[in-house]
């Protein structure tokens, strides 16, 4: 007996595995996942997955002040207006680094708000630190997002040779 898997399936499922060393990186935006709870401070909470260039996959979590309608979060309703505005201001600028990082501008942004549904598909640049040396045995470490990057500032850095700073300790 044998199986056969057809050639459209084969080019569209990935083999997975872990992300990657050290390194500056393009990723595949993938998926924006609400996590149908709020965060600790009251906040939508989501994930944002990504993919690297050798199928590896990674998410990161994240937190916005508004819903897929548009609607503030009930904990920054109750807040001082000043209070507000600097939490969504971080949260909000938060997600505009990945946004431009992607190549959507601000100009964009700033007419026309900003739909994570726009962001699944695209390609972002990214500094990512890698499984750190010294991480004791047991300890499930895979990785992280140090920042979003523009793609001239991506390739510059990738043409110069560099990598990013890990001061991590463990």
């Amino acid at each position: 007996m044998s199986f056969y898997i057809p050639a459209d399936t084969c080019k569209t499922v990935r083999t997975g595995g872990l992300p990657p060393g050290t390194g500056y990186y393009a990723v595949e935006i993938t998926q924006f996942e609400d996590r149908g709870v709020l965060d600790r401070q009251g906040n939508y909470s989501y994930f944002i997955h990504l993919r690297f260039p050798d199928g590896g996959t990674t998410k990161e979590i994240g937190s916005l002040p508004f819903n897929s309608d548009g609607e503030l979060a009930p904990a920054l309703q109750a807040m001082d207006e000043q209070i507000r505005n600097k939490k969504i201001g971080g949260m909000v600028g938060a997600l505009k680094r990945v946004a431009l990082s992607t190549g959507i501008t601000n100009e964009y942004m700033n007419e026309n708000g900003l739909s994570t549904e726009h962001l699944v598909g695209r390609t972002g640049y990214i500094a990512w630190l890698g499984r750190p040396n010294d991480v004791p045995d047991g300890l499930r470490v895979y990785g992280e997002l140090q920042d979003w990057l523009k793609k001239d500032h991506f390739d510059k850095l990738v043409a110069e040779g560099k990598q990013p700073a890990d001061n991590r300790k463990f």
